[in-house]
């Protein structure tokens, strides 16, 4: 293939994967010299207008994703026709990889790649950004076993699509959650079911499912429960079986509550309570004999101790039980008996208690009729006193999340709710929006009563992607929306053109409220150094040096000098300083500009 770079700065190597979507080339950055992973679109999703905007606010949002087991997105961009995505590339394999090399993976490892795909999981989900596409092939693992997830945010998920569109693989359908499969929005929990069918496959060596078509294979996560992970790894312990089939549940209020939560389940098993069931199927993989030949079979008891004692013992038992039981009775009938002929020292029961009457069987004598206590017939009935206290005046909670201040304040006074506002930082929900609230929206609350809310204060670290190499004024455009402060720089190159940007400082991530120092390209132009002071022939190297070429050096009396600067001390200056220049110093002027300088020369 003919080497290929995109917009003059990104070079296409070797494809190094691919997907129904786009092509993965392993790439280069000739303006920062590093590798790169450069993920191209294919041609039907470049040429639709809706996915692209789609394409590039996800890939935005991905981008300002930080974290140690997420894949970088350092730049989204096009050239011409061609929509890319420039990443970090990470030396390794894909878990499928590993997977087809090495399946079954030994449970350890298993644990090890889980936990780390978990982390990454749930530091998305606390930021709103749900995966949708979780299956080996994005999941990316070192040479030293680190583990970092591919296409946050980007991939297209199974309510965006068709089953039948063209260029939409199998390998998505493979992991794809039972409310994906029916069409429905994606959300954490189905990140966490297509993490279950990762932890299977890796376990067993096979997938769950298996299907002649995509549309066959999604309608069997929806309706057919998994086979036990036991039945094609027998030495899998009950434990890890029962919380692999937990994440398959088909009901995701039945799985995990967050990824992290399924990964401490898996990495603690041997600690975890064996339910008597997994979703749709025994735990146990022993069959369960019902068929009674003779007499049914016995349990397992020890050696050497026959089977008649512990059925007698059992009679022995039963018949104790059933006389204790016949006391107990016996001492209630007698209790209440008491109570109803007044004999014993406690008072009669007064009419409003109320008594169990022993029936005719038991007692011969008939139901006595109670006498009114004088008390009682001497003391009415206390009218009930009156509440005073008027019910609270009700209204439902509004949903203010993903609101701005000023919307949920409205929305608040309709209800006639207080607000009480708290700032956090957050990398994914703009500043000014509403992350969280408590109470949740719906519930009924009392007017008057407080919603506590959080408001975004933008993220902490501000991702600095993709600057350099673009016009100065596009990126002071973009920094300006941003909570940072622009300090201009101007430099000369000789690789970015005149009025682009060379780079920036920091390079990678700024705090917020932080500084971004923008380093400008005025061309091929080189700065003239100060060199007031210095002895001249080492000011002639220096002047070389940056790029000008020095002309003439002429040395300079005392007076001559103070014929241009009249204060000019010359007893204190040094014999053989520079005193001036043909050109300004700190100036940029073009590369190869002849210099002349002028130093001073002490008379003997």
């Amino acid at each position: 293939m003919r080497t290929h770079v995109l917009n003059d700065r990104y070079r296409l190597d070797e494809p190094i994967g691919e997907g129904g979507m786009a092509v993965v080339y392993r790439g280069y950055d000739l303006l920062l010299g590093r590798p790169v992973a450069i993920k191209v679109l294919r041609g039907q999703f470049a040429a639709d207008a809706s996915f692209l905007r789609r394409f590039e606010r996800e890939a935005q949002a991905a981008a300002r994703l930080s974290h140690p087991n997420i894949v970088s997105v350092y730049d989204v961009g096009r050239d011409g026709a061609i929509h890319y995505i420039v990443m970090e590339f990470v030396p390794g394999k894909t878990l499928k990889q590993l997977i087809l090399e090495r399946a079954p993976i030994p449970l350890d490892d298993t644990i090890r790649i889980v936990r780390q795909v978990a982390a990454a999981l749930d530091y998305a989900h606390q930021h709103g950004l749900v995966h949708r596409d979780i299956k080996p092939q994005n999941i990316l693992v070192d040479e030293r076993g680190f583990v970092k997830v591919t296409d946050f945010g980007i991939a297209k998920g199974i309510s965006d699509v068709s089953l039948t569109e063209a260029g939409f693989g199998m390998g998505t359908v493979h992991y794809v959650s039972p409310e994906q499969a029916r069409g429905e929005p994606a959300t954490p929990a189905s990140d966490i079911y297509s993490l279950g069918v990762v932890i299977y496959e890796m376990l067993t060596g096979r997938l769950p499912f298996e299907a002649d078509s995509p549309i066959g294979l999604a309608m069997k996560h929806v309706h057919e429960p998994p086979p036990p992970p036991r039945q094609f790894a027998p030495s899998l312990p009950p434990a890890v079986e029962a919380i692999v089939l937990r994440a398959l549940a088909k009901d995701p209020r039945q799985r995990f509550p967050t990824a992290g939560t399924l990964a401490h389940a898996l990495a603690h098993w041997q600690h975890a309570a064996l339910p008597a069931t997994a979703p749709g199927r025994a735990t146990s993989s022993r069959p369960v004999n019902t068929r009674h030949r003779g007499r049914a079979s016995s349990p397992v008891r020890p050696a050497n101790r026959p089977a008649d004692i512990g059925c007698a013992t059992w009679l022995l038992g039963s018949a104790i039980l059933a006389g204790i039981v016949a006391l107990v009775v016996l001492a209630f009938q007698l209790v209440d008996l008491r109570a109803l002929t007044g004999s014993g020292d406690r008072p009669a029961p007064t009419p409003t208690s109320v008594a169990i009457v022993p029936s005719p069987t038991t007692e011969p004598n008939p139901t006595p009729t109670l006498a009114p206590s004088p008390t009682v017939a001497a003391t009415p009935t206390p009218e009930p006193t009156p509440n005073l206290t008027p019910t609270p005046e009700l209204a439902r909670i509004p949903d203010l999340v993903n609101s701005t201040l000023r919307q949920a304040q409205a929305a608040a006074a309709t209800g006639n709710f207080q607000l009480a506002i708290e700032e956090i930082y957050d990398n994914i929900v703009p500043a000014g929006t509403i992350v969280r609230q408590d109470p949740p929206a719906g519930q009924l609350a009392e007017k008057g009563s407080t919603i506590r809310v959080w408001v975004s204060k933008g993220p902490e670290w501000i991702t600095l992607i993709g600057l350099a190499g673009r016009p100065y004024t596009e990126v002071l455009q973009q920094l300006q929306g941003l909570p940072v402060t622009v300090e201009k720089v101007e430099e000369g190159s000789r690789t970015v053109p005149e009025g682009y940007v060379i780079r920036t400082e920091p390079a990678e991530q700024v705090r917020n409220g932080g500084t971004v120092t923008v380093y400008v390209s005025i061309g091929d132009r080189v700065k003239v150094p100060d060199l007031y002071g210095k002895p001249y022939q080492q000011a002639a190297v220096e002047l070389q040096r940056a790029g000008l070429v020095v002309r003439t050096v002429t040395p300079q009396s005392c007076e001559q000098i103070r014929q241009h600067i009249a204060n000019f001390d010359c007893d204190q200056f040094p014999d053989g300083g520079v005193v001036s220049a043909s050109l300004q110093w700190n100036s940029w002027v073009p590369r190869g500009s002849p210099i002349d300088i002028a130093y001073y020369e002490k008379q003997q």
